[in-house]
């Protein structure tokens, strides 16, 4: 939980707070690493110049009594007598306040207390690095036993190991180590530390200023940016939800529309059906009437019999082609089953349909009239192009959009070039398709040479009330 309000809380961070925060935990630890390195390097660099200093001071009293040293492994007595009267009493025993001569192997051969003449340590490293000429230092690190005597007198010491090399020869014949008080030294350290720390943690902070700033004003445009985004966005989705509203009200409108035309051409095809037609129905049972009684018929009256039998007939055509069932009270079973039994009635097509999971389909007027003229025009294609004796009907809603597959497997065609209004006045798949579009809905067709027709009506249930 921990974990997961932290994440949080850093996402809501802003981008310079975040920069900030990071840089501030990688610069302090760069800086910690950066500031021990370079004081540790200072320090180093101060010791061993002090230490080669006194290194080479030291060499012009000790080096010549430590001569014998090359045939012996004892100092004489002279030479010992001479080491203690110059420690003793003199500036420089103020400033040493111990020393060793060390023999290869690590053993004392002498020094500034007698009890560690003859002992034998463990050589250190710095003993070491000096029986190779070097002049080794340490600063402040009385670990070794040898050391408990100086380290017991609490005041920071300098230990320096001086090699002393037979004049002759050159070679390393003893190890002169001594403990200088660096007093002056441990000052001129503390004040190195401190001005390298200043220098390396002025220049970690005057860089994370500089960085912050500059990310500081990035994030600024970057919240400029996004504040105006955000604007545009909430602009855009304003637009887009008003063009969502008009064309809701559009489809709708259109939807009324379609309705009301519809209805307005159904009571044309039954207005022409009971009145012109009826009327022309009486007109010529009695001109057969008045015919009847004749017994040769003139030219002009059988003329005036078979152009009432035309008009008749033209008029019945037209009104089969405008009327239409009652499609307001069919819920979608019963439309889809009073279009494919109508066409099973005059063609004798075998209509396989498929209703799984649509009974609870509301459709609003224009939309049955849409699946109506679709289910038409489409097995009316079946039976006079395709001439298949089967047909496949599939109804699904999928996200809340009704879907009516169509499909056959008839010779097919070119799909684009049936997109047009039929010679005999069909509505034909240009017709369905601007249908199906004025309510919101689409007609798509697949069809290939020698594989068959598919056609997918799609109409969105949500575009139209009623």
């Amino acid at each position: 939980m921990r974990k997961l309000a932290d994440a949080k809380h850093w996402q809501h961070l802003t981008l310079p707070g975040q920069f900030l925060l990071a840089g501030a935990v990688v610069m302090i630890a760069a800086m910690v690493f950066v500031g021990n390195w370079v004081a540790q390097r200072i320090e180093g660099a101060v010791v061993q110049n002090s230490a080669a200093s006194a290194a080479l001071f030291m060499e012009s009293f000790i080096s010549p009594l430590g001569q014998e040293l090359a045939e012996t492994d004892t100092l004489s007595p002279p030479a010992r007598q001479a080491l203690e009267e110059i420690f003793a009493g003199t500036a420089l025993g103020e400033r040493v306040v111990s020393y060793k001569i060390w023999l290869e192997g690590g053993r004392i051969v002498h020094a500034s207390d007698p009890a560690l003449v003859g002992q034998i340590f463990e050589p250190s490293q710095e003993l070491i690095d000096a029986w190779t000429g070097k002049v080794a230092a340490t600063f402040e690190d009385l670990n070794d036993l040898e050391d408990e005597t100086e380290a017991a007198l609490g005041i920071p010491l300098l230990e320096v190991y001086s090699p002393i090399r037979q004049v002759w020869t050159g070679e390393v014949i003893a190890v002169a180590e001594f403990y200088e008080v660096a007093d002056l030294l441990s000052s001129e350290i503390r004040d190195a530390r401190k001005t390298s720390w200043l220098i390396v943690g002025g220049s970690f902070l005057a860089s994370g200023l500089l960085l912050f700033g500059v990310v500081q004003a990035g994030g600024r445009t970057i919240r400029l940016q996004r504040q105006s985004l955000k604007e545009q966005l909430q602009t855009t989705e304003k637009v887009s939800a008003q063009n969502a509203s008009l064309r809701r009200r559009v489809v709708a409108a259109s939807s009324r529309a379609t309705a009301q035309t519809e209805r307005a051409i159904r009571r044309i095809g039954s207005d022409l059906h009971d009145g012109p037609a009826q009327y022309l129905s009486l007109a010529s049972l009695r001109l057969d009437e008045a015919l009847g009684k004749q017994p040769t018929p003139s030219q002009d009256a059988v003329l005036v019999r078979e152009a009432l039998d035309k008009a008749l007939d033209e008029l019945r055509i037209i009104s089969r082609g405008l009327a239409l069932p009652d499609l307001d009270g069919l819920e979608l079973h019963r439309l889809i089953k009073r279009a494919v039994d109508d066409h099973n009635r005059q063609t004798g097509l075998t209509v396989t349909v498929d209703l799984n999971g649509t009974d609870h389909i509301v459709l609003n007027y224009a939309q049955k009239l849409c699946v109506f003229r679709f289910l038409q025009e489409a097995l009316s294609n079946a039976t006079r192009h395709a001439k298949v004796d089967h047909v496949d009907v599939r109804v699904r809603l999928v996200k809340a959009s009704l879907i009516i597959t169509l499909s056959d497997a008839g010779p097919g065609f070119d799909a684009e070039s049936r997109r047009q209004v039929s010679s005999d006045g069909g509505q034909g798949l240009f017709g369905l398709t601007d249908r199906a579009e004025s309510i919101g809905g689409h007609l798509s067709v697949s069809s290939l040479r020698g594989k068959g027709t598919t056609l997918v009506l799609t109409l969105p249930l949500e575009e139209t009330t009623s």
